[in-house]
């Protein structure tokens, strides 16, 4: 008959992960193999790796200036043209005929056109005119010699080009010369023709005969314009005079008309004198003075005659020169009229005089800067095409560019350190469920093994007990369960329906498979947030839970049928976890998920003593059991720790954002 113990909660040290001395553990054994393979590999590869060398030169590729300008600006559209050109297929294939023309190339060495094309590289210069030529390859001494017959069959062909395009150039800029000479003469032969057949004889306009004409009509318009006002404002003026009763009289009999008034105003005073001094009657009698009225008389009437004659002269000398001048206007007009035709027409010859004559002018001025772009290709044509400048030539260098043998040594070492430390873990890992196995049957907290030597040392020992004096209620309240992760939690509350949730949300509060089937509805009182247990036992709701009942009409889902037995409750929590697909299903009942609580409490502090208060009554032996997970400091009271599980708290957050639906 096996012999049977029952042993504190030290499945961690049984069974011993290694047995005798520690240079014969399979860990180290593993560990060593696999970091030696793995490092061998790696060092081989990484010194098996031939040394790249690389050769640089550098050129300058632009146009060239007088030395008395500056030069110009970086033009990155030439460099990458050159560096296009300098990576094609003929430069390249020129490049290979000369290398091997010359006797410096090692005759073991079959290159062909895309090996040089990999192992060559052209990198431009930022915002320069420079470009450098990097060779990358195994064999160092080809590499300058390859850069260097690059360089001069790239300069040789720039050289026949440059020559090849002046030469064209120069032909084409000939030939425009002599279009443009051509066209130039015929030009000149049709404005000229154009001139004889208009009667245009001068470039100006002003000076030929139908504008000076039209210009002469309009001046003399003007002026009869002017004369015709100035006559009718005289005619104007004399008639207002007339109608006034001013003398009116011509300038020439102004001085006669005077001496005759002045004549007329000596015989009035006169007569005035004598008036005051004797009468009438007294002046007929005397023949020296009655003839005074009468010569007053004839002067009076010869000076009215005469202001009659002045005006009527002066009215008709006003009213001719008037009519004169309104004739005059009338006929400049007439004339203009007659003439402005021909002037229009003049005017649209002339237009096209001045069109033909621009055309002219243009075409010389397009000869005259042609005939200076020939000028300056034949004579300064070294400063101005596109020159190549060697500024360095490759050299050779035996100093390798790539691998970094010491860097991806180490990187090897390190490498192989870290894969022998995951084959440990993983050679763990995969046989870690086996020795499990091998361990023993566990029923309960009560381990069986067939074949305990109590001679082992490792072993703890106890004085064996007749399994019939045991106290098997005891033992099976025993800490010997499996604790469930929080992940664990989690997918059950995910997997289970209404009824589900709320008898694991029971037992994370401390109630136990009985007392969760005795529930009733006036034990839960949800308007203080308590629920009422035997021995006057309280127990807080949390807000989870209160959610659930909510949904349940404030009591316990299973009550909605009929009375739910603890079996009946443990077959709901059995098909839950189930659903929830963990593994090891039997291993997860009521008292699994009490026993993760009561840890959960434990750890956080609370003193063992005050432990019943939350879960109800519990064997001493079970308490002391506890004190394994209680951590090394004084203990707290209920007040002071936290009742509600973090996965009651995180999933109150995620069932108000996804109600279950059972």
């Amino acid at each position: 008959m096996p012999e049977i113990e029952v042993f504190p909660n030290r499945a961690a040290d049984w069974p011993p992960a290694d047995a005798g001395p520690w240079f014969r553990s399979h860990r180290l054994l593993i560990f060593a193999g696999t970091c030696l393979l793995s490092a061998t590999l790696g060092l081989i590869y990484n010194y098996s790796r031939p040394p790249i060398y690389q050769s640089k030169a550098t050129l300058l590729t632009s146009a060239m200036t007088a030395i008395d300008k500056t030069s110009a600006a970086a033009d990155i559209q030439h460099v990458a043209i050159q560096r296009q050109i300098l990576l094609g297929q003929e430069l390249l294939e020129k490049t290979l005929e000369r290398l091997k023309a010359s006797d410096q190339l090692d005759p073991q060495l079959q290159l062909t056109v895309e090996d040089i094309r990999q192992a060559l590289r052209v990198d431009p210069v930022a915002e320069t005119n420079l470009v450098e030529m990097v060779a990358e390859g195994t064999h160092a001494y080809t590499l300058p010699m390859l850069i260097n017959t690059w360089i001069d069959v790239y300069t040789a062909a720039r050289a026949e080009e440059v020559e090849n395009t002046i030469g064209a150039t120069r032909r084409i800029v000939e030939t425009e010369l002599q279009g443009l000479r051509d066209r130039i003469d015929v030009a000149r032969l049709k404005l000229d023709e154009f001139r004889r057949n208009h009667d245009i004889t001068s470039t100006g306009r002003e000076e030929n005969e139908a504008a000076a004409r039209l210009n002469g009509l309009n001046k003399s318009l003007n002026q009869a314009s002017e004369d015709e006002v100035k006559a009718k404002a005289r005619l104007d003026a004399v008639r207002k005079a007339i109608e006034r009763g001013q003398t009116v009289v011509p300038q020439e009999s102004q001085n006669s008309l005077r001496h005759l008034e002045q004549r007329a105003q000596q015989l009035r005073e006169r007569l005035a004198e004598l008036d005051k001094r004797f009468t009438r009657d007294y002046l007929a009698l005397q023949p020296t003075l009655k003839a005074i009225p009468g010569q007053l008389a004839k002067l009076e009437a010869e000076i009215q005659s005469k202001r009659n004659y002045g005006r009527d002269i002066v009215l008709d000398d006003a009213e001719q020169n008037y009519e004169a001048a309104r004739q005059t206007a009338k006929e400049i007009r007439r004339q203009l009229d007659d003439h402005k035709k021909q002037a229009a027409e003049f005017t649209s010859r002339f237009a096209e005089h001045t069109a033909l004559k621009t055309d002219l002018e243009g075409l010389e001025k397009l000869y005259r800067e042609t005939q200076e772009r020939l000028v300056q290709i034949e004579t300064s044509h070294k400063e101005k095409y596109p020159q190549v400048h060697v500024i360095e030539r490759a050299q050779l260098s035996l100093i390798p560019i790539s691998p970094h043998y010491t860097r991806d040594a180490f990187i090897a070492v390190i490498g192989s350190v870290l894969f022998g430390i995951f084959s440990v873990w993983l050679f763990e890992y995969l046989t870690r469920k086996q020795q499990q196995q091998q361990a023993g049957i566990t029923l309960s907290g009560i381990h069986m093994y067939g074949n305990l030597n109590p001679d082992r040392p490792d072993l703890p020992h106890y004085p064996a007990t007749p399994i019939e004096q045991q106290e098997t209620p005891q033992a099976l309240e025993s800490p010997e369960l499996r604790e469930l992760s929080d992940r664990d939690l989690r997918d059950l509350l995910n997997a289970a329906n209404l009824k589900g949730k709320q008898l694991i949300a029971l037992l994370l509060s401390g109630l136990t498979l009985d007392e969760a089937a005795s529930l009733t509805p006036g034990r839960i009182d949800l308007s203080r947030q308590v629920i009422e247990l035997d021995a006057g036992r309280t127990l807080p709701v949390n807000p989870y839970l209160m959610s659930l009942f909510k949904q349940s009409g404030h009591y316990p889902a299973w009550l909605a049928d009929q009375a739910a037995t603890p079996e009946d409750l443990a077959a709901i929590l059995h098909y839950t976890v189930i659903d929830a697909g963990l593994s090891n299903p039997k291993e997860i009942d009521g008292d699994a998920i009490r026993h993760t609580y009561i840890v959960y409490l434990v750890r956080q502090g609370l003193r063992l003593s005050e432990l019943e208060q939350v879960v109800g009554r519990l064997a001493p032996t079970v308490i002391s059991s506890y004190g394994a997970y209680s951590p090394p400091r004084p203990g707290h009271g209920i007040d002071k720790i936290e009742r509600l599980h973090p996965v009651l708290a995180i999933d109150h957050e995620v069932f108000h954002h996804h109600p279950d639906a059972e």
